[in-house]
């Protein structure tokens, strides 16, 4: 595909249970919106719910998109009238072809190269994914949010946002000062006395909530060290379990109320799809 010299928006492919097709598409709009949007539109809402499968955030959406819709021509359905955009192939048959995307316009691709190649962080990311089952929530993104190599607070690995307001965060070291990580969970942490003794010896702390917007029964756990301290603390009693109750809640809520984070501009979504297909590979 060559490089064209439109704005950047979003490519996706969408699946239901409720039909034999595919749906691609592309929009301006987050996909939170645009997959919204889809469900209640004739004639998609008779063959939803749809969901989000796979997409990219490209520069120059209409162009990428109608190159899709050109590569599966022979595929388009005809008897499901007033549409142009349902194909029938696999879900796996599109995604290769977002995998053939030119790299040059894949927005934010050197820092999803970068978050791949340095392994302990892509490690220890996919884990987090991993316990709180982040992409089984791919229609909110926009609305939970992950950032990565920002330059927040002299440098973070990452930051995840559910809403309004932080859920985890590793800082890069820098300096005299080393890498302090973060994860927001259920108040039910601290009912682990091993856990909490782990905590202890190994310089961390539990902190009452400290964002006005948390749910309620909410703490934040500050921990020094290296990724590999952090795999040593996911796997102590009670942590899974603190991490689903409360970012599980947090997203029903989201889900509930549909409304974009005020980091939605930050969100790296071709991250994230990366971070995907990973977990889908074991």
């Amino acid at each position: 595909m060559s490089k064209p010299s439109y704005a950047s928006g979003y490519v996706y492919v969408l699946s239901s249970p409720n039909s034999d097709y595919v749906k691609i598409g592309g929009s301006t709009l987050p996909p939170m919106k645009r997959v919204k949007e889809i469900n209640m539109a004739e004639p998609y809402n008779y063959h939803g719910p749809w969901s989000l499968c796979d997409f990219r955030e490209v520069v120059g959406w209409r162009s990428v998109e109608s190159a899709l819709h050109y590569t599966f021509r022979s595929k388009l359905v005809y008897e499901i009238k007033g549409q142009k955009e349902l194909f029938a192939i696999s879900p796996h048959q599109a995604s290769i072809q977002l995998e053939k995307i030119d790299p040059d316009i894949v927005v934010s691709k050197p820092k999803v190269d970068r978050l791949f190649m340095d392994t302990s962080f892509r490690d220890y990311l996919l884990r987090v994914f991993q316990f709180s089952g982040l992409t089984n929530w791919l229609d909110l993104q926009g609305g939970w949010t992950l950032s990565i190599f920002t330059s927040t607070a002299g440098g973070r690995y990452f930051t995840i946002n559910i809403a309004r307001h932080e859920v985890a965060y590793s800082t890069l070291p820098r300096n005299d000062l080393c890498q302090n990580n973060m994860l927001f969970m259920d108040s039910l942490i601290v009912d682990f006395d091993e856990t909490v003794r782990w905590l202890m010896k190994n310089d961390g702390g539990i902190c009452d909530a400290d964002y006005k917007s948390a749910l309620p029964h909410s703490v934040s756990v500050h921990i020094p060290g290296t990724f590999d301290r952090m795999h040593d603390f996911l796997d102590l009693p009670g942590v899974r379990r603190a991490i689903l109750a409360y970012w599980t809640e947090g997203l029903l809520r989201l889900r509930d109320n549909g409304t974009l984070s005020f980091f939605a501009r930050f969100h790296n979504y071709n991250a994230v799809a990366a971070i995907a297909k990973q977990q889908m590979a074991k």
